[in-house]
């Protein structure tokens, strides 16, 4: 129950979350999208799909003597994201999460990032699973798996190449890693790898 209802807080503040832009002074929505190759360690392979919302932004222009515009950028941002990996002939692994992150522009557009994520995770079995009743019969066991509290933590670096080609789409790559729990009698460890393309809706 306690993980149904966390789960159900994160959805309700990706959807309703609402960003201000702090250096234009209204409330103009800015959101995107991404998707992005999750890996779990090195062999295990998947997908991650979120949005992103920001919170908070800061924006600096310099010009410099020979008239160029130097921007720099600031933010706050909180995400939504479902995703999986495939363990192979052991497991499947979706998941739901959100983050809240902080984001650096430097010139010429090139950015670093850092997420700190909260989430639920499933993992299903692969192959048949069973188990046995207190009256010793052997049953079948649909979609064998457990559920588990997923604790992220990711850093990225990136460019966007809205900076100077105007084109509102960026590239990233993130290591990072969560921890698992509960894991058998304690919790696990799980080093990832995010390679993503992000796309910025602008109203």
């Amino acid at each position: 129950m306690k993980r149904i209802l966390l789960l159900i807080i994160i959805i309700t503040a990706v959807n309703y979350i609402e960003a201000q832009d702090s250096h234009e002074n209204n409330h103009k929505l800015i959101k995107g999208c991404s998707i992005s190759y999750f890996g779990q360690g090195f062999s295990h392979y998947g997908v991650k799909i979120g949005r992103e919302y920001p919170l908070w932004t800061k924006e600096k222009i310099k010009i410099k003597k020979n008239l160029k515009e130097i921007q720099k950028n600031k933010l706050i941002f909180i995400t939504g994201n479902i995703g999986c990996f495939i363990h192979k002939r052991n497991n499947v692994g979706i998941f739901v999460n959100s983050e809240i992150g902080y984001r650096k522009t430097h010139k010429r557009g090139f950015k670093n990032e850092f997420l700190f994520g909260l989430g639920y995770l499933h993992t299903f079995l692969q192959g048949d699973t069973y188990e046995v009743n207190d009256n010793g019969s052997v049953k079948k066991v649909f979609l064998a798996g457990r559920s588990s509290l997923m604790t992220s933590l990711s850093c990225g670096i990136g460019y966007d190449f809205d900076y100077y080609y105007h084109k509102h789409f960026s590239l990233i790559l993130k290591p990072g890693f969560f921890v698992q729990y509960p894991f058998n009698t304690a919790f696990a460890a799980r080093t990832t790898i995010e390679l993503g393309f992000f796309y910025n809706f602008r109203q």
